[in-house]
């Protein structure tokens, strides 16, 4: 038997095998199932252009046939009455191939242990004998007698092994484990066009950016086609981005705490398992954080003494200076960016849906022209709130 496995799969199959094998060897079972994987690498690219590797397991199933007193167990064959007469439907035994039982051989209600043929009898088995070869079919009911087994003997056939495996044998239950790249990449598009959702916002109803990566990646529904529409055209920016902050959160991000080791171990794996994907997502998040507070350092001593409020409330006010903060932010009116402009002693604050505001990088120098909607001080530093602000080319 052969399958494709997510490696969380993989694992579980091997460890219900094992559960399995010691049952049976417990009741007298001396067959065993081998679970065996070779693990592979997945690439492909998505239509909206995103670029995914993943882990799969090529899996095989094997097993040896149970075996009483010299009896091996070929088959369970159950006798079915259809429209031209008495069939078989063959349930081999692990490690036996159903194209190798003779069906030409096999009689309905036959028991050639107490050599009766009965009509009401629909289940026997089939049994070879180790040292002679000889095949026999045996009643259900003559079974015990005829191996000289003290108890009833265990039979598992590789339909019954496969529904005790778990049932999700033949496709993917689990999900299969991304990159830290296209994981990282997914959570800084989704961030542009829904914002940044924390998983503690998900009692407000609101979905996570963590699950809204999930729902892009695995989802099947008509909610998850709209996430792959709605992302689009932000992944080729997306997959770059993911080639810069990782390498900066690795060589960058400082912090002592679990948070910032285990996000950089993650970060540093080949694959994200799916207990991992909400901190290696929060990878945008620690990003934008840190290179706002870089920005706001190299400039906050001299900002703090000098900063000044510029132009008059209700005039406007044009602005050549600094991205300092760049954050998406969900309001009761839709997505905004919270964008925080540095020029010398003037900070400049504002939210807006305006297109540049997607487009800007942190860092970057911007001239804009807005309207001035407020004065106020923030942690000791003088902003300048800025409405309706347009970028000067």
């Amino acid at each position: 038997m052969s399958w494709i496995l997510t490696p969380a799969e993989y694992a579980a199959t091997v460890e219900r095998a094992a559960s399995i094998n010691a049952r049976a060897t417990k009741r007298g079972f001396t067959g065993r199932i081998e679970v065996t994987g070779t693990t592979r690498e997945v690439s492909e690219t998505d239509q909206a252009g995103l670029n995914r590797t993943y882990l799969v397991v090529d899996t095989e199933i094997t097993g040896e046939a149970p075996c009483y007193n010299g009896w091996t167990f070929l088959a369970a064959v159950d006798t079915v009455e259809t429209a031209d007469g008495a069939d078989f439907v063959i349930r081999s035994a692990p490690g036996v191939e159903e194209s190798g039982v003779d069906r030409s051989a096999l009689e309905a209600g036959r028991c050639q242990h107490c050599k009766s043929i009965r009509s009401n009898r629909k289940y026997t088995y089939l049994v070879r004998n180790v040292e002679t070869g000889k095949t026999v079919q045996v009643g259900s009911s003559c079974i015990k007698d005829f191996t000289g087994w003290a108890g009833k003997p265990v039979f598992i056939s590789v339909d019954n092994l496969t529904e005790d495996l778990g049932g999700f044998i033949g496709g993917f239950a689990s999900p299969p484990e991304d990159t830290p790249e296209t994981v990282v990449a997914l959570a800084w598009a989704i961030s542009r066009i829904y914002g940044w959702v924390p998983a503690s916002a998900a009692w407000e109803g609101r979905q996570s950016t963590r699950s809204l990566v999930e729902k892009y990646l695995y989802g099947r529904d008509k909610s998850a086609a709209e996430v792959r529409h709605d992302v689009a055209a932000e992944i080729p920016a997306a997959t770059d981005m993911a080639k810069t902050i990782i390498p900066a959160i690795l060589e960058n991000l400082d912090g002592h705490g679990d948070y910032v080791t285990n996000l950089k171990i993650c970060l540093r794996a080949p694959f994200v398992e799916a207990r991992h994907m909400g901190i290696v997502a929060s990878a945008v998040a620690a990003y934008e954080k840190m290179i706002g507070e870089r920005v706001r350092k190299e400039a906050q001593g001299k900002t703090r003494a000098e900063s000044r409020y510029s132009g008059t409330v209700g005039g406007k006010l044009t602005v050549t200076g600094t991205v300092a903060t760049l954050v998406p932010v969900e309001t009761d009116y839709g997505t905004s960016m919270l964008v925080v402009v540095e020029s010398g002693a003037t900070v400049a604050k504002m939210f807006t849906t305006a297109a540049w505001a997607w487009e800007v990088k942190q860092g970057e120098e911007v001239t804009l022209t807005a309207k001035v909607k407020d004065h106020e001080e923030y942690n000791g530093v003088k902003q300048t709130v800025l409405t309706r602000p347009k970028m000067v080319e």
